[in-house]
């Protein structure tokens, strides 16, 4: 084979590898804009189908790693939605899914992932999740309609100013508890049952004085069946 036939092809061959090798971005960098999004495990989506559970879905992966979000140029972790990520991070791209690697890529850590997009950064992560666990209408033994709709509740057409909390370090670990405002007790926890779901009222798990919940035999504040 002549040598210049020989060196096309090899140029040929290395531009294909290079053009099928996944690409790289770190934080700062220019490519993130059209990214910038919520991403979540794709292990962690799983889970919360599996299980129809926020808490059951959270014990059941690394909390710590399960969902990044990408604004501003900036790549963040989660980190169980406790405390703030100030690390600087890069991702492999492949598909429509991406791959977090350690700080600045230096390859000293195992890679995390798949992500893949969950929503954009102008609705609420909450209710990105929640819409995922529950949909639809629901009635109540109290004859209220109970309705959730892409993540956000509304009893007999009147919205409710209530939101997953997606933080669980200061609560009991049971079903999927909704941070609701202006209530004595703030939390509404939604435990799935064969027929519907189970309400319970609740508190922070260190409130003085708060009676502790046991889904199993405790009363629900609320029964929900579908409507």
């Amino acid at each position: 084979m002549k040598l210049p036939v020989l060196l096309a092809l090899l140029c040929t061959l290395c531009c294909s590898s290079a053009m099928a090798q996944p690409g790289k971005l770190c934080s700062g960098d220019a490519g993130l804009r059209k990214l910038e999004a919520y991403w979540s495990s794709t292990l962690f989506l799983g889970l919360l189908d599996k299980h129809g559970d926020w808490t059951a879905a959270m014990q059941a992966a690394d909390s710590q790693h399960i969902a990044l979000s990408i604004k501003n140029g900036q790549i963040k972790q989660n980190l169980a939605w406790h405390e703030g990520d100030e690390s600087k991070y890069c991702l492999r791209l492949q598909g429509d899914k991406v791959w977090l690697l350690d700080e600045k890529g230096k390859g000293k850590g195992p890679e995390l992932g798949p992500y893949q997009r969950l929503g954009t950064l102008d609705q609420r992560e909450a209710d990105l999740y929640l819409a995922r666990l529950i949909q639809g209408c629901f009635i109540s033994a109290e004859k209220e309609q109970w309705c959730f709709q892409k993540g956000r509740l509304s009893i007999n057409g009147q919205p409710v100013n209530a939101r997953l909390e997606l933080d669980l370090s200061e609560l009991d670990l049971y079903g999927t508890p909704l941070h609701v405002q202006g209530r004595k007790l703030p939390f509404w926890y939604l435990v799935k049952r064969s027929d519907g779901w189970a309400v319970f009222e609740d508190d922070y798990a260190s409130k003085e004085n708060r009676k502790p919940v046991n889904p199993e035999t405790s009363k629900p504040w609320r029964v929900l069946r579908p409507q």
